[in-house]
């Protein structure tokens, strides 16, 4: 029981870690691929507003190596707050999920609609896990 407690202790750093990878992976191919995967990945149409499709992906994939370099720094020199960026990034995937399937929805189905959901429910296990390993080291 106690080796399955010690094993608890890590699973929300290795989640973020997770994350920083998936963050600086899809930031890069959203802020520098040429079609900034909008097509390539995602099959959308590109024929009408192009530019404008373009530029938001690379704000998109901006941000997401900026939250990942943050979560990078959470890992190496701030353990102390690992809560704090699972919460933010959980929240962000919440309402990506949200847009995804209800409120902003795109024209055609994506690969990253079901990886996110999926994501979610791993970030929320995580966020549990460390909410109740700080509580209990308090």
């Amino acid at each position: 029981m106690a080796t399955m407690t010690a094993a608890k202790r890590y699973i929300p750093r290795v989640v973020l870690a997770l994350m920083v990878l998936t963050n600086f992976g899809r930031g890069l191919i959203h802020a520098f691929a040429p079609d900034g995967g909008a097509h390539s990945i995602a099959g959308l149409d590109l024929s009408n507003a192009r530019q404008t499709i373009l530029s938001l992906f690379a704000i998109m994939g901006f941000h997401q190596i900026v939250a990942a370099g943050f979560q990078l720094y959470v890992i190496v020199f701030r353990r102390d707050v690992i809560l704090i960026a699972l919460v933010l990034q959980t929240a962000e995937t919440l309402l990506g999920v949200v847009n995804l399937y209800f409120y902003r929805t795109l024209p055609v189905a994506v690969p990253g609609a079901p990886f996110n959901a999926a994501v979610l429910v791993i970030l929320a296990v995580a966020v549990l896990i460390a909410a109740r390993e700080g509580q209990s080291a308090a």
